[in-house]
């Protein structure tokens, strides 16, 4: 047993574990950032601004769908209250956590969607595909119609409304229920109707009300 140590080599090499690399990655990023130093603490605010603007410069999620009205989305984000603003924001930028993504960094993982358990749960199915999701998004799609968007389910999920003189109502309606559906997911349940109504309503800009 003892031979094993009297050699320049080492007798075996342990692969890294895949989801691993990601984090690695994103640790030697902020050391050359410079916003994790030794005998430093880590200040999350600092954290959090370093990789918005990582995701948010010109050309990222705007090459994936060049056809959607980004200059419009980015600015109703802004008017947004600050929790429901960096959720969409982090939808729009493909960050949530999703069972897909996380499978990306882990295969060991489960990537299936933890309430119907058929299909992978990406950001789509999360919010539009799920068919335990059926009544609700029925609701939603029939309500933004019904204010006057034209756009394709994939688009206005996003905040593609089109136009129409009520932007800033159905923006503030889907901006609800990608909130209030990412919150609920935690609690491995789905919102109801009435739920991102009543989120709706309050965050609704007052004049519009």
């Amino acid at each position: 047993m003892l031979q094993l140590y009297n050699r320049n080599k080492p007798a075996a090499v342990i692969e890294r574990p895949s989801y691993l690399l990601e984090p690695l990655r994103q640790i030697k990023d902020l050391l050359r950032a410079g916003i994790l130093a030794q005998g430093k603490p880590i200040i999350h605010r600092k954290t959090y601004r370093h990789w918005i603007q990582e995701v948010s410069g010109p050309g990222k999620i705007e090459i994936l769908r060049p056809d959607l009205d980004w200059p419009s989305i980015w600015r109703e984000i802004a008017a947004l209250p600050a929790n429901v603003k960096e959720m969409m924001f982090l939808f729009n930028q493909r960050l949530l956590p999703t069972r897909t993504r996380c499978h990306r960094f882990d295969s060991l993982a489960d990537e299936n969607c933890q309430l119907c358990h058929q299909f992978p749960e990406t950001d789509e199915h999360l919010v539009i595909y799920c068919p335990l999701r059926n009544k609700v998004w029925s609701w939603l799609e029939g309500t933004v119609r019904r204010h006057g968007c034209k756009t394709p389910p994939e688009n206005f999920i996003r905040g593609d409304i089109g136009p129409t003189r009520h932007r800033r109502t159905i923006f503030t309606l889907v901006a609800a229920y990608i909130y209030a559906t990412w919150k609920e997911r935690s609690r491995n349940r789905i919102p109801t109707e009435v739920e991102v109504e009543n989120l709706w309503v309050s965050i609704l800009p007052s004049p519009q009300k």
